[in-house]
């Protein structure tokens, strides 16, 4: 499930910036800022959700 969010959220990376390069506008840049802002976020919580886990996992 996470590969498929990775992956999913590389496509939609590469798309935004080949956007970008070549129309040229600056929106598609801001988009591509703001998912990559939010996929940090989401490996955070992730990450945090695995130590929680094998924190409590004795």
């Amino acid at each position: 499930m996470i590969r498929l969010i990775f992956v999913l959220l590389v496509i939609t990376a590469m798309v935004l910036l080949g956007l970008y390069l070549l129309l040229d506008d600056k929106k598609y840049l801001n988009y591509f800022k703001q998912t990559l802002k939010y996929t940090l976020f989401l490996v955070v919580a992730v990450a945090i959700l695995f130590v929680l886990r094998r924190i409590f996992y004795v």
